[in-house]
């Protein structure tokens, strides 16, 4: 009965069966069941199995376990231990690098994708503050262009209030010293702006779009306005720009010639991203009227034709719209005529004929590399 009990109690103070259940499984997996922590290994048996162990960090929680890592042991040399331990290091290293370098991926990619979404959205703002500070001017502009308006027209009414043939007289004298107030013959609407910037040519009106914007002319080049405003700062939506080789003049006897004004085909509208409505026929047959006053005068044209055009490399024999401006000579205006109904996407009811001045309306389209939306219109008043 005493050989029962210290039976017993060795058992619960040294024996764990779930440890050892453990271990067994274990070496069980290990072996596949074909070894035993009881039987021989071969050197090389031994050196997996540890390999095996070492690599996946199995710990033994019995002294079964512990008697099969002694039994390997036994069966290798330190220095082949040493060798394994050396290799399972590097790996558990090369992992630890793979994950820190995939953590610092990771990282990187969140960086770089919030950096793109950021630039993003600035530049989605910055676009949208260039297209309200662009509008903003402009509406400055035409601002002051009413208020000269108004004001000439209140001293006017003023002056004819007084008496009739004395405020004709007045009236008169009046007009020619408002128009004489900068530059004889400017637009007394005109005189401010002109005064601020003398490259403003004139101002360019079409009802059912958002053209209604100052247009330019700098002496020799076409492109300065492309990407400045009223004032010469940058902006990237530009000005309307009238051809430098069009003449602005007091003269109203002239010889005829075609005005070719150039506009960006801003996607947000402005400019003349909205002149693409006059592709559609239908939308010109409601909006055939369009307003362009120069420095000297108040005009107004009706859409004679729409069409696609392009620019054209040195060597090509074609029609280059943008170089008909001299319509002088008989000749060259039917050339001209001839080559505007001929690539015509469509026509109107207007004619052209021969000592008429034109208006020629120029944007980028995409319709093909180098492309250009082309609207042309006849002086009717």
């Amino acid at each position: 009965m005493e050989n029962d009990k210290r039976d017993e109690n060795d058992y619960s103070a040294g024996y764990n069966p779930k440890a050892v259940e453990h271990d067994l499984k274990i070496i069980s997996q290990l072996t596949r069941g074909k070894l035993s922590g009881k039987k021989k290994f071969t050197a090389q048996q031994a050196q997996e199995l540890y390999y095996k162990i070492k690599r996946e960090n199995i710990q033994f929680q019995s002294e079964t376990g512990e008697n099969f890592l002694i039994n390997l042991y036994e069966h290798m040399t330190d220095a082949q231990i040493q060798k394994i331990n050396n290799a399972v290091r590097r790996e558990k290293q090369k992992k630890q690098n793979r994950r820190k370098l995939l953590r610092i991926n990771r990282r990187i990619a969140c960086m770089v994708s919030a950096l793109v979404f950021i630039s993003s959205i600035l530049c989605i703002n910055w676009n949208l503050l260039m297209d309200v500070r662009t509008n903003y001017q402009t509406q400055k502009l035409q601002e002051r262009i009413k208020e000269k308006d108004i004001a000439y027209a209140q001293k006017a009414a003023s002056n004819l209030s007084k008496e009739n043939q004395e405020g004709v007289k007045l009236i008169e004298q009046h007009m020619t010293d408002d128009m004489s107030e900068f530059e004889s013959g400017v637009l007394p609407k005109f005189t401010q702006l002109y005064e601020e910037n003398q490259d403003f040519v004139g101002w360019l009106r079409i009802p059912g779009t958002k053209i209604d914007y100052p247009v330019m002319s700098r002496k020799g080049d076409n492109d300065y306005y492309l990407d400045k405003n009223f004032r010469q700062q940058y902006d990237k939506n530009g000005l309307l720009i009238l051809d430098y080789r069009n003449e602005i003049q007091k003269d109203k006897t002239v010889n005829p010639q075609n005005f070719i004004i150039y506009g960006h085909n801003m996607r947000t509208g402005v400019m003349f991203g909205t002149l693409k409505y006059y592709k559609e026929k239908d939308f010109c047959e409601e909006h055939k009227t369009i307003q362009f006053d120069t420095l000297y005068e108040t005009c107004e044209y009706q859409v004679v034709a729409a069409m696609l055009s392009g620019v054209a490399y040195e060597d090509e024999n074609v029609f280059r719209y943008y170089d008909a401006i001299d319509i002088s000579t008989e000749e060259n205006f039917n050339i001209f005529r001839e080559n505007i109904l001929s690539n015509a996407i469509y026509t109107t009811d207007e004619t052209i004929t021969y000592g008429d001045t034109c208006l020629i309306l120029s944007t980028c389209d995409n319709y093909k590399e180098d492309g250009r939306f082309v609207l042309i219109a006849k002086r009717v008043r």
